[in-house]
């Protein structure tokens, strides 16, 4: 007997349907797991290639790389961990398509921004304690250099004017001279007339017109001089413009009032150079006096002559006429006179001059210091092939920590462990080849911020100026022009200066500590110690020993200087002193191949597994996989 079967066949589809509709629900929530586990794979792998920094990097500068072949290799290294994911057996079967590198940053991109950022992040947790230099004080250590660094330009500016202005006192002494000595033949050849002497007239006759005749070359060396000297004060003036800003208002005043006395003295040169070329013009007429005079002369001896070949008669010898016309010479109108000071004294402050210009190394350079041979010899530096443009846009804080990183992590010239190339710190402010360069890149720019402080204090010192202008006294005698004793006692100061900056090199490079800005008991050299320094052409020991070591050390005086430097110059030479120092033990190493970032995007095929039934099939289109993408970034 038949029975009736629409139940079973409206319950086997109606279950049907459930069970469909149930293998899609429960498909879809594995679906978004899968999704879920894969981008958990990509991270995992980013996390597991990330752990493979490179550890000497890390153990040497506490920086954190990734070292690679190429991008290729990073890829190939992602695969092999995203694999070890996905052949784990699990409810998330799937298959990787590939690996696509959206972007990989090295240490050294955008000019060693990456590099810095790892400094920066290892700087600021842990050692603030340790800082002697803290970031709240940066902009005024900042200022302080800047300061200094304009004032010791402006104070080798204020040398060169003063020896322009020598040069031209020498000018006029010279003429001076000149003049003298035509008085001195002059009066010469008056008593030759009167006593009938033509030989002696002759002969001091050729010494006057060789005197007289050198005014023209005299004077013209003297305008040359004086062209030359305003030059020089307007150089200083420009210089002194371009730098303003850099000085504080007081100090700019001091400064700017050390010019009132070239101004005054140019001002004045101008009304003895008009007395100079009056001189030159009575020169030329009491030379076409002596033509005259000279010609009577002859024409006296002629006719003797010829009287005595006439009467052969005695007649006394007389040169009367010739002296009447001699008497028409024109005495000079100069009031100048040439000094009677102390050349001595000038002759030792200017070998202070030379000290400094010669060979400032040698001069400050401790006893048994040696100076290092290295060279730095490694190709491909960072610095080689970056950009050394633009600042780095970064916090004066941060400079500050860079700076005590670099302190910590890099040698210099006074450090106790040795390397190959030596003066690492010196190498972040010159970039030079070789460490005496450096070194002595480093020393001058030393001894310019010193003489700038050294200056400043000098001039705000009425007690230290006193002496300069008693020194001036007894070095110009007396003197033409009346400025010329400020401008000698500005000269003295601007020496002073020089010779102090020198002694405060010398304590740094023997260890020792100089104030940034001195006070009087700081001060080591006397006046007496500056002429005897120039006397014995060397660096000599001061009066004051720093006892209490009151001030900063080499180093510290290295990281400000710093402060000033180019930050993007700074942190490519940074990278180049890493990578230098590891590949001595690894030869391959490269900041250029070490990652700091990775982005990449995952791509992977999902398979089904509720989609087995031929009706879900249907539903779904027939599709075996479904697409997976995962992206993913990791930075240090």
């Amino acid at each position: 007997m038949k029975r009736p079967g629409e139940i079973t066949v409206f319950l086997s589809l109606s279950l049907l349907c459930i069970f469909a509709l149930l293998c899609v629900m429960v498909e879809g929530a594995r679906t978004a797991g899968s999704r879920y586990y894969f981008q958990v794979a990509a991270n995992g792998s980013l996390d597991t290639l990330f752990s493979q920094y490179h550890r000497e990097l890390w153990k040497q500068y506490r920086v954190l790389g990734l070292p690679y072949e190429s991008e290729q290799d990073i890829i190939q290294r992602l695969d092999s961990y995203v694999e070890h994911y996905l052949a784990v057996e699990n409810w998330y079967p799937m298959r990787l398509e590939a690996i696509d590198m959206k972007a990989c940053d090295a240490l050294t991109d955008q000019e060693g921004d990456f590099f810095i950022q790892e400094v920066l992040d290892y700087m600021k947790f842990g050692i603030w304690d340790q800082l002697e230099v803290v970031p709240e004080e940066g902009e005024s250590f900042w200022k302080d250099i800047r300061e200094a660094s304009a004032a010791g330009t402006v104070t080798e500016s204020y040398s060169g004017q003063e020896r322009e202005v020598q040069r031209l006192e020498d000018c006029t002494e010279r003429i001076v001279s000149c003049v003298q000595k035509q008085e001195g033949y002059a009066q010469v050849l008056g008593r030759s007339l009167a006593d009938d002497d033509a030989d002696t007239f002759y002969r001091e006759a050729k010494n006057f017109r060789r005197e007289a005749g050198r005014m023209d070359s005299l004077l013209e060396a003297y305008e040359k001089r004086a062209q030359q000297l305003k030059q020089a004060i307007s150089r200083s003036q420009r210089k002194m413009e371009d730098l303003q800003e850099a000085f504080q208002e007081d100090r700019k005043e001091m400064f700017d009032q050390q010019m009132n006395p070239y101004d005054a003295y140019v001002e004045e040169d101008g009304r003895r150079y008009q007395e100079l070329v009056h001189q030159k013009n009575i020169s030329l007429k009491n030379l076409d006096l002596l033509d005259e005079t000279e010609e009577l002369v002859e024409q006296l001896e002629e006719a003797y002559e010829y009287g005595k070949e006439e009467d052969e008669t005695e007649e006394s010898f007389s040169l009367e006429p010739a002296a009447r016309c001699w008497e028409g010479f024109i005495s000079t109108t100069l009031t100048l006179n040439i000094g009677k000071g102390d050349k001595e004294k000038q002759g030792f402050l200017e070998q202070v001059q030379r000290l400094v210009e010669g060979g400032l190394l040698q001069m400050v350079l401790p006893d048994g210091m040696e100076v290092s041979k290295g060279v730095i010899k490694a190709k491909n530096l960072p610095s080689h092939h970056q950009g050394e443009t633009g600042g780095s846009g970064r916090s004066m804080a941060d400079h500050v920590l860079i700076n005590e990183y670099c302190s910590k992590y890099f040698l210099h010239a006074l450090s106790q462990e040795k390397r190959e190339v030596q003066y690492e710190l010196e190498y972040l402010l010159h970039g030079k080849k070789t460490d005496q360069e450096n070194l002595e890149e480093t020393v001058t720019q030393l001894f310019l911020i010193r003489q700038g402080m050294n200056m400043i204090y000098l001039l705000s010192d009425s007690g230290k100026q006193e002496e300069a202008r008693a020194l001036a006294a007894v070095i110009t005698g007396v003197t033409g022009l009346a400025p010329l004793l400020e401008i000698v006692a500005g000269f003295i100061l601007v020496v002073w200066a020089m010779g102090e900056s020198m002694m405060d090199v010398r304590d740094l490079l023997s260890g020792g500590t100089v104030p940034l800005w001195k006070e009087r008991g700081d001060w080591k050299l006397s006046l007496d110690g500056l002429l005897e320094m120039g006397k014995e052409k060397a660096c000599i020991k001061g009066t004051d020993e720093n006892p209490e070591g009151r001030g900063f050390s080499y180093e510290t005086y290295i990281k400000l200087m710093l402060l000033v430097r180019d930050g993007k110059k700074k942190q490519l030479r940074m990278m180049d002193m890493v990578q230098m120092n590891i590949q001595r033990a690894e030869a391959g190493f490269s900041l250029d191949r070490c990652a700091y970032r990775v982005d990449i995007q995952g791509r992977a095929v999902g398979r089904h597994m509720f989609f087995n039934l031929p009706v879900v099939e249907h539903f779904v289109h027939g599709e075996k996989g479904y697409p997976l993408e995962a992206v993913a970034e990791r930075a240090y």
